[in-house]
């Protein structure tokens, strides 16, 4: 008997237990939990990775956070709280199915967001499936021949438009995933599930990666939605555009959009239903098979570094500054070579870059690269500028950034200069001849080769950042074709040698 009653009871906790771990393992972690951690005098590092890897059913809520601090619980953990909760509490309760989607899984989604640049400026876009498709802002790429994507500081790849809407403000253009392997999708809502995908008073999220930042979070609430758009209380501007917008289980549904309204350049920001892409998308989807794929390669980058300005303050400041030394004559343009000291003399003095217009935020002082700055020349305003190409000896160096800037617009033209940035050593003794083409309509290439002792100066200008940081290599492309002798004379830019007030 005494065998048969120790069985039993021993059986009887054999059940028990792993029934009282199950139920543990599936409490989420509350305010109070983190109040009795703090009680109990654990440190804020153990608290926060306590957090980070539980599952959380916090109360975020402004009244909530505020009292928090009154019961000892520090900054650090109250941030660590929001970061595991990004859509706030209780969202999940809107929502007929109790769906909550995970901190972790939202921070997974960042992995679906890239910076999108074409020759006209840069924005956002967002992964929607495994094939590589991208979706963004269609004012973003334009007319551009130049797309690319960027994932990181070190990773960015080129981009094939597909198909693009301008009334909606939607394009999407293909990406050769294989280069990124760590890249995600942003899941979207299934077209044929009875819930709606957005239900008013829902937390949403949108996950931008503009000019100088990456994946940035910024959240907010639904307050009406229709057919069409969502109107939400998150702040957007021109910046923003193609951002995902996700609900509260994660779906990607709505993109941020930048819309001109009329002719005299007003424009309205919104946030478009991701089911209004969804023909767009079937019309990028039958493109595809006709489409040879992305080709697979990394395209040059920005350098990670920056430049050591206090290096060329004193140059770059002085009462006197030739600025001609750095510009010169291809053709119908005129030309000038931007290096950081030229740039910080911009900056600095009494011109500034808000000519430049998208790229006004790009061309630094403190960016490490050279940018060759071609424009026509006063009085010939209808040249057009189509594009440059710079060759260090006999091979052509890809630039890291070819960019446009419009000239003037007509009712039936549109004028661009053209404003490249490339790595220093572009321009550099170690070239031999460095030579400079600019193409202009369907006439011949101007073409030039350059001084060697405007060779030497921008060699001169980068010997602060070589110094500290070594000789970046070049990226090249293919061989120069000989299509015409080397011509011009050197002619004035602006009077840009003023000195600073």
């Amino acid at each position: 008997m005494k065998t048969c009653g120790l069985f039993t009871i021993y059986l009887l906790l054999l059940i028990s237990v792993p029934r009282a771990t199950a139920q543990e393992a599936t409490l989420k972690l509350t305010n109070e939990d983190v109040v009795k951690m703090v009680q109990a005098g654990l440190s804020t590092d153990l608290i926060m990775a306590r957090i980070k890897k539980a599952e959380t059913d916090f109360d975020t809520s402004p009244s909530a956070l505020a009292g928090l601090p009154q019961k000892g619980v520090p900054n650090q953990v109250l941030l660590a709280m929001l970061e595991s909760d990004p859509l706030g509490s209780n969202t999940h309760l809107l929502r007929k199915n109790g769906k909550r989607i995970t901190a972790a899984a939202f921070q997974q989604l960042q992995a679906s967001v890239l910076t999108v640049w074409s020759e006209f400026g840069s924005g956002t876009g967002f992964i929607i499936d495994e094939a590589g498709l991208v979706l963004t802002s269609q004012h973003i790429i334009g007319p551009s021949e130049y797309i690319a994507v960027q994932f990181d500081k070190k990773r960015k790849i080129p981009a094939k438009l597909l198909a693009s809407d301008p009334d909606t403000d939607v394009a999407v253009i293909w990406i050769n995933l294989e280069t990124v392997p760590d890249a995600d999708v942003a899941p979207l809502p299934d077209p044929e599930q009875k819930e709606p995908s957005i239900v008013e008073g829902e937390r949403v999220v949108t996950i931008g990666s503009p000019l100088h930042e990456r994946r940035v979070f910024t959240t907010g609430t639904v307050s009406k939605f229709d057919r069409r758009s969502i109107t939400s209380d998150i702040n957007l501007n021109r910046s923003d555009s193609g951002r995902p917008l996700f609900n509260s289980v994660g779906e990607a549904v709505g993109i941020t959009t930048f819309m001109q309204t009329d002719l005299s350049g007003s424009a309205v920001n919104g946030i478009l239903r991701i089911e209004q892409t969804f023909s767009l998308l079937e019309e990028a989807r039958k493109k595809m098979k006709r489409t040879s794929v992305p080709v697979a390669r990394f395209l040059p980058v920005d350098p990670a570094e920056s430049f050591p300005l206090d290096s060329i303050k004193t140059v770059a400041t002085a009462k006197t500054f030739d600025m001609q030394r750095y510009s010169f004559d291809v053709g119908e343009f005129s030309v000038l070579l931007m290096t950081p000291t030229v740039r910080y003399r911009f900056a600095t003095g009494d011109k500034s870059f808000e000519e430049l217009r998208n790229w006004a935020g790009y061309v630094r002082g403190d960016k490490p690269v050279l940018f060759v700055y071609a424009a026509p020349r006063s009085g010939e305003s209808r040249t057009e500028f189509d594009k440059m190409r710079l060759f260090c000896g006999e091979r052509e160096v890809e630039p890291i950034h070819p960019a446009k800037v419009v000239q003037f617009i007509t009712s039936d033209d549109v004028t661009f200069r053209g404003i490249y940035a490339y790595s220093p050593t572009a321009i550099s003794a170690d070239c031999g001849t460095v030579t400079l083409e600019i193409h202009s309509g369907g006439n011949k290439p101007r073409i030039r080769e350059l001084d060697r002792k405007v060779i030497a100066r921008v060699d001169e200008d980068f010997s602060a950042y070589y110094q500290k940081y070594g000789r970046p290599s070049l990226t090249f492309l293919d061989h120069r074709s000989k299509t015409a002798k080397p011509s011009g004379k050197p002619n004035k830019w602006w009077e840009l040698s003023k000195p600073p007030k």
